[in-house]
């Protein structure tokens, strides 16, 4: 089975963690991508640092409601977010999102998705083709949207999406963030425990 590869990077005019924040807040993907229609958190495992999240979407090439479930393992240390669907319409969804701190209090996110639909090689290879777009649409609005709001400051505090979560400073200390992270992610007034 060949994956069809999307691949994209985008430099923001604001800092990483604002930028971390909205990666991390999935539930708010539906405000700036067009086609994800809910999204729901249905579980989190903070020890693996994973969670899985529902996607509803509109595919439109079919004009069909689809259901995807994504597993996200992310890392706050090396602010990387690797996600492959576990329940779905494609055979393999994956991919990752990376994050990079810039000069000058800027940043960048870096994101690739690998994809293929099961079945019949023929079929596959058409739908395949055809959704090209719609996934490349996908992670264009999901980098613009994020990029829009950490630069109009509309980013939750870090620290809040954090406590949602219920991720707490010294577990990220036990996952490899630096307190000098911490400081610098604006976490010097969450709490510790």
């Amino acid at each position: 089975m060949t994956l069809q590869i999307v691949k994209r990077r985008i430099e923001i005019n604001a800092p990483i963690e604002a930028v971390l924040s909205l990666t991390l807040d999935a539930e708010r993907y539906p405000e700036f991508a067009p086609s994800i229609d809910a999204t729901e958190l249905l579980w989190h495992n903070r020890a693996e640092k994973k969670y899985l999240i529902r996607y509803t979407s509109t595919i439109p090439v079919i004009n069909q409601t689809a259901m995807s479930e994504q597993e996200v393992h992310y890392d706050i240390a090396s602010t990387t977010f690797n996600f492959r669907e576990t329940k779905g319409n494609f055979g393999v969804f994956e991919g990752y999102r990376r994050l990079h701190a810039l000069e000058g209090r800027r940043s960048a996110i870096e994101s690739e998705v690998r994809y293929s639909f099961g079945g019949n090689r023929l079929m596959a290879a058409l739908v395949n083709k055809a959704t090209q777009g719609v996934v490349q649409s996908n992670l264009e609005h999901i980098q613009n949207g994020i990029k829009r709001l950490a630069e109009q400051g509309r980013a939750e505090p870090l620290g809040a999406v954090l406590g949602r979560l219920q991720v707490t400073p010294q577990m990220l200390l036990e996952q490899g963030v630096s307190r000098e992270m911490l400081l610098r992610y604006g976490l010097d007034s969450f709490p510790f425990t």
